[in-house]
């Protein structure tokens, strides 16, 4: 990522834009949003990374299916007349934005210390967009992934297309429609893996789930909204965990090893080709543990 050759800002307003040399910084310089590319794609995106690893690692794109020309340089990310923030290409057309139809004069939009990139009121604090109700293929503390059940409405992880392509790839992540809530990885419409369902302590297809660590993980339901989020924290902010669904369907934990300067995955499913949904038939069981699902 570029950030050692961008200048820094903390907000973008109606007169402070975010440029192609500029990156916007969260407050605890935590993580990092500004434009980037990917291998010899050609294209240009918006995007959040971990500011301070030095293994470039994407958590959010902004315009993952409408990506820019890398050789575009008057591209910028801007608040919009109408209060909406909106990614501006050199023929000022805009690519991508938030899209919302009531908005306050008083826009402006932060990066906060969790990534969650929001677009909120300057006065009231409220906030009016956040990329933490859009996810991509990372799932980070703090986020939430899940369903309202009325109306059918989900919030869910999906994989890249390839390592150098952010739009949407075959496999996604979620929660299904079925009561007691379990995830499941879905490669396209076609279940491929689940968790098993939430006993309050652990998913109970995941035997790897140490059940000491489990208040890590919380179920957020709302009987009269109809809402159902799963969402994780850590005891510990400066541990840096998340997960994440590959291009070929497996979710992973990732934590950051600072010491070796690389990523370690402590947990994925599918373990094996057992573990597929369904491919042991209906009496079908796993024997034998290849992994430890450590903390989450």
């Amino acid at each position: 990522m570029p950030s050692e050759y961008c200048s820094a800002i903390d907000a973008i307003t109606p007169t402070q834009v975010l440029k192609q040399e500029q990156t916007l910084t969260s407050s605890g310089q935590t993580f990092e949003l500004g434009f980037f590319s990917l291998g010899n794609s050609g294209k240009n995106y918006v995007g959040v990374w971990y500011k301070d690893i030095s293994v470039p690692t994407i958590v959010w794109v902004a315009n993952k299916e409408t990506p820019l020309s890398a050789l575009d340089s008057f591209v910028v990310l801007t608040i919009g007349s109408d209060g909406n923030m909106m990614l501006v290409d050199g023929k000022q057309n805009s690519v991508w934005s938030t899209n919302l139809s009531a908005l306050s004069n008083n826009s402006m939009a932060v990066l906060l210390d969790d990534g969650n990139f929001v677009l909120k009121d300057s006065i009231s604090g409220e906030f009016l967009w956040q990329s933490f109700d859009y996810p991509c293929d990372t799932f980070l503390p703090n986020m939430k992934i899940g369903m309202n059940i009325k109306t059918g409405e989900r919030r869910s992880l999906a994989s890249w297309q390839t390592e150098d392509d952010p739009s949407p790839g075959k496999f996604s992540v979620g929660v299904a429609a079925q009561m007691p809530l379990q995830f499941f990885i879905w490669n396209e419409t076609i279940p491929y893996w689940r968790s098993g369902q939430w006993n309050r302590l652990k998913f109970t297809g995941v035997p790897e789930m140490d059940a000491l660590y489990s208040s890590v993980w919380n179920l957020l339901q709302d009987s009269q909204q109809g809402t159902a989020y799963f969402s994780f924290s850590m005891f510990n902010n400066s541990y840096i965990r998340n997960l994440i669904i590959s291009s070929v369907g497996s979710l992973m934990i990732r934590d950051w090893d600072e010491e070796k300067k690389k990523w370690s995955t402590p947990w994925e499913a599918p373990s094996s080709p057992c573990g597929l949904y369904g491919a042991c038939g209906p009496y079908g069981f796993v024997t034998g543990i290849s992994h430890q699902f450590v903390g989450v």
